[in-house]
Protein backbone atom coordinates (compact mmCIF):
# COMPACT_ATOMS: atom_id res chain seq x y z
CA UNK A 1 0.00 0.00 0.00
CA UNK A 2 3.03 2.16 -0.10
CA UNK A 3 2.35 4.93 -2.93
CA UNK A 4 2.97 8.21 -4.10
CA UNK A 5 -0.58 10.76 -4.93
CA UNK A 6 0.48 13.85 -7.65
CA UNK A 7 -2.08 15.99 -7.51
CA UNK A 8 -1.69 18.46 -10.47
CA UNK A 9 -4.31 21.82 -11.27
CA UNK A 10 -6.23 22.16 -14.52
CA UNK A 11 -3.21 24.34 -15.86
CA UNK A 12 -0.89 21.06 -15.49
CA UNK A 13 0.89 22.12 -12.40
CA UNK A 14 2.00 19.96 -9.44
CA UNK A 15 0.01 21.46 -6.89
CA UNK A 16 0.69 18.37 -4.07
CA UNK A 17 2.49 15.58 -4.06
CA UNK A 18 1.59 12.87 -1.20
CA UNK A 19 3.57 9.98 -0.06
CA UNK A 20 2.11 7.11 1.96
CA UNK A 21 4.12 5.02 3.89
CA UNK A 22 3.92 1.91 6.02
CA UNK A 23 6.56 1.47 8.35
CA UNK A 24 5.56 -0.33 10.96
CA UNK A 25 2.59 -3.11 10.97
CA UNK A 26 -0.62 -1.78 11.72
CA UNK A 27 0.66 2.03 11.10
CA UNK A 28 0.14 4.64 8.80
CA UNK A 29 1.26 8.21 8.05
CA UNK A 30 1.44 10.39 4.73
CA UNK A 31 4.50 12.76 3.65
CA UNK A 32 3.04 16.03 1.45
CA UNK A 33 4.37 18.92 0.21
CA UNK A 34 2.39 21.15 -1.54
CA UNK A 35 4.11 23.27 -4.38
CA UNK A 36 3.39 27.03 -5.62
CA UNK A 37 4.06 27.87 -8.80
CA UNK A 38 6.71 30.01 -9.94
CA UNK A 39 4.81 32.19 -12.11
CA UNK A 40 1.48 34.10 -11.71
CA UNK A 41 -1.58 33.52 -14.25
CA UNK A 42 -1.19 36.22 -16.07
CA UNK A 43 2.43 35.48 -16.91
CA UNK A 44 3.41 32.55 -19.69
CA UNK A 45 4.89 29.25 -18.11
CA UNK A 46 5.59 26.76 -20.42
CA UNK A 47 7.21 24.80 -18.26
CA UNK A 48 5.04 24.03 -15.53
CA UNK A 49 7.52 25.93 -12.82
CA UNK A 50 6.54 25.11 -9.48
CA UNK A 51 8.56 25.23 -5.63
CA UNK A 52 7.48 23.42 -2.37
CA UNK A 53 6.08 26.05 -0.18
CA UNK A 54 4.51 23.73 2.34
CA UNK A 55 5.92 20.39 3.37
CA UNK A 56 5.12 18.25 6.44
CA UNK A 57 3.63 14.69 7.84
CA UNK A 58 0.97 13.47 9.68
CA UNK A 59 0.22 10.03 10.86
CA UNK A 60 -3.49 8.27 9.38
CA UNK A 61 -5.61 5.74 11.02
CA UNK A 62 -4.71 2.10 9.99
CA UNK A 63 -6.89 0.85 7.57
CA UNK A 64 -7.05 -2.53 5.35
CA UNK A 65 -8.09 -1.90 2.33
CA UNK A 66 -10.06 -4.47 -0.08
CA UNK A 67 -9.67 -2.93 -3.42
CA UNK A 68 -7.30 -0.46 -5.38
CA UNK A 69 -10.97 1.92 -5.96
CA UNK A 70 -10.88 2.04 -2.30
CA UNK A 71 -6.84 2.50 -1.64
CA UNK A 72 -7.52 5.70 -4.54
CA UNK A 73 -11.09 7.27 -3.25
CA UNK A 74 -9.43 7.07 0.52
CA UNK A 75 -6.49 9.05 -0.54
CA UNK A 76 -8.64 11.96 -2.43
CA UNK A 77 -10.32 12.49 1.06
CA UNK A 78 -7.31 12.14 2.98
CA UNK A 79 -5.59 15.04 0.08
CA UNK A 80 -9.11 17.09 0.37
CA UNK A 81 -8.98 17.27 3.88
CA UNK A 82 -5.32 17.96 4.50
CA UNK A 83 -5.36 20.87 1.66
CA UNK A 84 -8.65 21.62 1.49
CA UNK A 85 -8.75 25.22 2.38
CA UNK A 86 -6.70 25.96 -0.63
CA UNK A 87 -7.61 24.13 -3.20
CA UNK A 88 -10.20 26.41 -5.02
CA UNK A 89 -12.00 23.58 -6.87
CA UNK A 90 -11.55 20.13 -5.72
CA UNK A 91 -13.32 18.98 -8.74
CA UNK A 92 -10.62 20.93 -11.02
CA UNK A 93 -7.54 18.94 -9.91
CA UNK A 94 -5.91 15.47 -11.60
CA UNK A 95 -5.12 12.77 -8.81
CA UNK A 96 -2.17 10.75 -10.75
CA UNK A 97 -0.29 7.57 -9.73
CA UNK A 98 2.53 7.30 -11.72
CA UNK A 99 3.13 3.96 -13.34
CA UNK A 100 6.88 4.06 -13.17
CA UNK A 101 8.45 1.43 -10.87
CA UNK A 102 10.22 2.96 -7.48
CA UNK A 103 12.73 0.69 -5.90
CA UNK A 104 13.02 0.53 -1.95
CA UNK A 105 15.84 -0.55 -0.31
CA UNK A 106 15.73 -1.63 3.79
CA UNK A 107 18.96 -2.47 5.65
CA UNK A 108 18.08 -5.17 8.24
CA UNK A 109 19.96 -4.41 10.84
CA UNK A 110 19.42 -7.60 13.16
CA UNK A 111 22.61 -10.23 13.86
CA UNK A 112 21.94 -11.85 10.76
CA UNK A 113 21.96 -9.01 8.77
CA UNK A 114 21.30 -8.81 4.98
CA UNK A 115 19.35 -6.13 2.88
CA UNK A 116 15.55 -6.21 1.26
CA UNK A 117 15.02 -4.39 -2.09
CA UNK A 118 11.22 -3.67 -2.76
CA UNK A 119 10.15 -2.67 -6.83
CA UNK A 120 6.83 -1.80 -6.73
CA UNK A 121 4.49 0.00 -8.83
CA UNK A 122 1.08 1.36 -7.37
CA UNK A 123 -0.22 2.22 -10.47
CA UNK A 124 0.45 -1.15 -12.37
CA UNK A 125 -0.55 -3.06 -9.10
CA UNK A 126 2.83 -5.23 -8.69
CA UNK A 127 5.23 -5.87 -6.06
CA UNK A 128 8.51 -7.91 -6.13
CA UNK A 129 10.14 -8.18 -2.91
CA UNK A 130 13.61 -9.88 -2.85
CA UNK A 131 16.01 -10.29 0.76
CA UNK A 132 19.49 -10.67 0.28
CA UNK A 133 21.18 -12.97 3.17
CA UNK A 134 24.20 -11.23 4.79
CA UNK A 135 25.15 -14.79 5.89
CA UNK A 136 24.67 -16.95 2.87
CA UNK A 137 22.67 -17.04 -0.42
CA UNK A 138 21.07 -19.81 0.28
CA UNK A 139 18.80 -17.44 2.51
CA UNK A 140 17.96 -15.40 0.03
CA UNK A 141 14.37 -15.34 -0.75
CA UNK A 142 12.07 -13.48 -2.94
CA UNK A 143 7.84 -12.96 -2.68
CA UNK A 144 5.58 -10.96 -5.24
CA UNK A 145 2.81 -9.62 -4.36
CA UNK A 146 0.18 -6.53 -5.41
CA UNK A 147 -0.72 -2.83 -3.81
CA UNK A 148 -2.90 -3.79 -1.44
CA UNK A 149 -0.08 -5.58 0.61
CA UNK A 150 2.44 -2.89 2.71
CA UNK A 151 5.84 -2.83 2.23
CA UNK A 152 6.41 -4.14 5.81
CA UNK A 153 3.98 -7.21 6.04
CA UNK A 154 5.56 -8.65 2.73
CA UNK A 155 8.47 -8.54 4.71
CA UNK A 156 7.35 -10.19 7.64
CA UNK A 157 6.71 -13.25 5.85
CA UNK A 158 10.64 -13.32 5.14
CA UNK A 159 11.95 -16.06 6.92
CA UNK A 160 15.54 -15.96 8.63
CA UNK A 161 17.45 -18.91 9.36
CA UNK A 162 19.28 -18.86 12.97
CA UNK A 163 20.79 -21.88 13.29
CA UNK A 164 17.70 -24.02 13.94
CA UNK A 165 15.12 -21.96 13.96
CA UNK A 166 13.04 -19.88 11.88
CA UNK A 167 12.21 -16.06 12.63
CA UNK A 168 10.94 -13.62 11.06
CA UNK A 169 12.14 -9.60 10.29
CA UNK A 170 10.90 -6.59 13.20
CA UNK A 171 10.27 -3.51 11.42
CA UNK A 172 12.39 -1.93 14.50
CA UNK A 173 15.30 -4.08 12.52
CA UNK A 174 15.50 -2.16 9.15
CA UNK A 175 16.55 1.02 8.23
CA UNK A 176 15.17 2.79 5.15
CA UNK A 177 16.96 4.42 2.20
CA UNK A 178 16.12 6.98 0.26
CA UNK A 179 13.64 5.85 -2.56
CA UNK A 180 14.95 5.37 -6.29
CA UNK A 181 12.89 6.35 -9.18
Amino acid sequence: MDRTLKIYTKTDHLFAEFVFIYEHPRQAKVHYTQYRRLYNDDEEDENKSVYPGFDTETYLDFRQFDSIEQIKNYDIEVAKKELGRDMTDPRGYNYVYDATPVLLRYIVTNRIGGMVNILFSFAENIKEVKFLSAVHPRFDFDISSNSLETNISCITRIPLYVDRDVLEISSRDLKRLEPWY
